[in-house]
């Protein structure tokens, strides 16, 4: 089948899905653009998140669990952000309002949202892992970018569904998943959870890596954050988080590692043995943040 050209009332009806999509809580909207602020304190940060009493119960629940191993019990938000760090908790807000927003997904046959979740969950922290480890310019988003990914399949399993199954059934005889979504709906998941993070004004650098996360050779300006979510993906996929929805797991290609090289980064496929049990041990010291966020997704 030829490739298909994106039919523009298809499109239209993509796009309006996606603006009847809830919006970002104020809160969180608010909390992201707080710690994207170098001058923000944890103080006025509290004061914000105090105002939303399920998200500091939340907090104080994460910040008073053994793994932090506090002496004695964290009462304020203050301190619970004082404890985490400003990135542990924009990753917890804006972790749950994702879950919060697609609450209503339910499992398919074709398509296991539980194990989606927790795909999304580890490729945020091994896209957090290796951007602190390459020190890119915008490792506090890492966790962010990993987790929205594909964001898109999300929405198209929601309000495209007989086409989502389409998509699955067909990647499932040996074409790319990319491909198939071509050619059944004229355009990819990568571009669909692109538009949301635009509507749900997150910063650029999270659309941009949604939407080039299979060719970051191709992002317009900051490659390497890219490559590093492309190549946390693959980890995942590599390992027991594996489950996207697709049959086949993604390939790297060559131009990933040139992207690496030209940043002066001395890896190379030879190095995925090594990252993999790097991510492993990651994922384990994240085992309390990611039980919170397994514990509140599987109560909605």
């Amino acid at each position: 089948m030829a490739e298909k050209k994106a039919d523009p009332l298809r499109i239209k009806k993509i796009t309006e899905s996606i603006i009847g999509l809830p919006t970002l809580p104020t809160v969180v909207s608010k909390m992201i653009q707080l710690i994207d602020n170098p001058k923000t304190s944890a103080a006025s940060l509290a004061k914000l998140i105090s105002t939303d009493q399920a998200l500091t119960a939340r907090i104080l629940k994460l910040a008073n669990s053994a793994y932090y191993g506090f002496p004695r019990e964290i009462s304020t938000v203050n301190m619970a952000i004082v404890v985490l760090g400003f990135n542990t908790v924009k990753d917890m807000g804006l972790s749950l309002s994702v879950f919060d927003a697609f609450k209503n997904l339910k499992d398919t046959e074709n398509f296991d949202v539980a194990r989606f979740w927790e795909h999304s969950v580890a490729c945020g922290i091994a896209s957090r892992m290796l951007s602190r480890n390459y020190r890119t310019r915008y490792a506090g988003e890492a966790f962010v970018a990993g987790l929205l990914h594909d964001i898109g399949k999300v929405i198209l399993n929601q309000y495209f569904h007989d086409e989502f199954i389409e998509i699955i059934k067909s990647a499932s005889s040996g074409k790319s998943f990319e491909v198939s979504e071509m050619e059944i709906i004229g355009t990819g998941h990568a571009q669909i959870g692109a538009w949301l993070a635009e509507k749900w004004n997150l910063p650029d650098i999270i659309s941009e890596s949604i939407l080039y996360h299979h060719n970051p050779w191709n992002a317009p300006k900051e490659k390497l954050f890219v490559a590093t979510i492309t190549l946390a993906d693959y980890l995942c996929h590599s390992s027991d988080f594996s489950y996207s929805g697709r049959s086949f797991p993604p390939q790297l290609q060559t131009e990933i590692w040139e992207i690496f090289q030209k940043e002066n980064i001395p890896v190379d496929e030879p190095d995925i043995e090594n990252l993999l049990t790097d991510f492993l041990l990651e994922f384990d010291s994240s085992e309390t943040f990611v039980s919170l966020l397994h514990e509140e997704n599987k109560s909605r």
